[in-house]
């Protein structure tokens, strides 16, 4: 009988660490979780080449000295897994606290996945400071200097390094197709309005949840908006260079939230408060994987950069009050930047539940784009911000209308 009795309890453990290998519960969590909980998906432990190798397609790493010396690493899906190459550049730009994995959040229904499908030449960003993104030719990235940047630096100095290159890589400059979704928008209108004749390069601008005017903002993100200007507030309570460097809500976010059922909940919670409720289109199934690459990491500037077009209403460079802003740019008040002074065709998507790119600001936005080509609201009046990411239908909603878009801007061919 205690023969048995050890054969058996050898055999559960035998199983249950077996389980453990291809799931995220053993026996007994099975049965007391739902399934969705249990699945395991490797792209959790991988980085964003090996993620794109894993769903076999070809994939590059390519890194990018900025003239400031910021050395940015972007991801390239360089065709379909049929090994066809030469397609039409498209450079897919991520948002605020995200980075190029943020676009493979939905596995092979993600836009990445799906352009590459089209034979899309698919080259993915990441911002300075982000994860891939956190190197300098001689400032180490524990020096505050390092951390002195906002969305105006990605715009002014990023994009211009990150767009050229990839012009010449594909030897197809003014072919390519830009995709920007929250920041990765607001970066480009700083590129495009400040330097229009370089955003040539950009054949078309296609908009998600775009963010440049900010007044309407629904999402608590607001609350931080009496509080731009005062930097020792900011430093105390975000973070002094990197934002939320060791905050507990980070580390919550991060890896408490797929531990318990309860916590799961509190997180999906959390990210309806600050982008928007829609039970319809939060993926489940998605939500381990985005706590896993989220957030991705930016500085405390590039927060209250945002902060400050809350406060102000106006989309302008960086305020350092009135001596700061003398010695930066002479003047008492920052520069706006010429939003009309944009030449590169611009289309905008946006979702009407979206509490951090309001419709109102959108549409506000839409008639100061002088290049404008399209205004698409999304087809579901819940859709939010992180939708455009990993909603449960984003293919349907987003992807497929933005691809028959893109079809109206193919190569041309000299």
């Amino acid at each position: 009988m205690l023969l048995r009795l050890v054969l058996f309890l050898v055999i559960v453990v035998v199983v249950v660490n077996e389980a453990a290998n291809y799931t995220h519960c053993n026996i007994i969590e099975k049965i007391i979780k739902p399934p969705t909980e249990c699945i395991y998906n490797p792209d959790e432990y991988l980085d964003v080449q090996q993620i794109i190798a894993r769903h076999g397609y070809p994939s590059e790493t390519h890194a990018i000295t900025t003239k400031d010396g910021y050395v940015l690493k972007i991801h390239r899906i360089p065709g379909p897994k049929s090994g066809k190459r030469g397609g039409q550049p498209v450079f897919l730009q991520h948002g605020l606290f995200e980075s190029s994995a943020d676009w493979l959040i939905n596995g092979n229904n993600s836009l990445g996945f799906l352009l590459a499908d089209e034979g899309y030449d698919v080259w993915l960003g990441n911002a300075r400071g982000n994860t891939y993104s956190r190197a300098h030719v001689s400032i180490p990235m524990d020096k505050p200097k390092f951390w002195n940047f906002s969305w105006h630096e990605m715009g002014t100095h990023d994009l211009p390094a990150v767009l050229y290159y990839v012009g010449n890589i594909t030897q197809k400059p003014e072919q390519i197709i830009y995709i920007g979704h929250s920041m990765g928008t607001t970066m480009f209108f700083v590129f495009s309005s400040m330097y229009p004749v370089a955003a040539k390069n950009v054949k078309l601008m296609i908009a998600l949840a775009p963010v440049a005017m900010m007044t309407h903002i629904q999402s608590p993100i607001r609350f931080l908006a009496p509080f731009s200007s005062n930097y020792q507030w900011l430093a105390k309570y975000l973070g002094l260079y990197e934002f939320l460097p060791d905050s507990k809500l980070i580390k919550f976010f991060t890896h408490g939230c797929d531990l318990l059922d309860v916590n799961r909940e509190v997180c999906e919670s959390l990210i309806s408060v600050v982008c928007g409720y829609d039970k319809e289109q939060f993926n489940e199934k998605a939500l381990p994987l985005l706590l896993k690459k989220d957030p991705a990491g930016t500085s405390t500037k590039t927060v209250m950069h945002y902060a400050q077009e809350i406060s102000k209403g106006d989309f302008q460079q960086f305020d350092y009050g009135t001596s700061g802003n003398m010695a930066a740019y002479g003047t008492v008040a920052p520069p706006k930047y010429n939003i009309s002074a944009i030449e590169t065709p611009i289309y905008l998507m946006y979702g009407e539940n979206d509490w951090l790119a309001s419709y109102v600001d959108v549409q506000q936005l839409a008639e100061k784009i002088t290049s404008l080509v399209g205004l698409y609201r999304i087809k579901l009046k819940s859709f939010n911000h992180v939708d455009f990411l990993f909603g449960k239908d984003a293919e349907k909603l987003v992807y497929r209308p933005l691809m028959r878009v893109m079809r109206k801007f193919p190569e041309h061919y000299s």
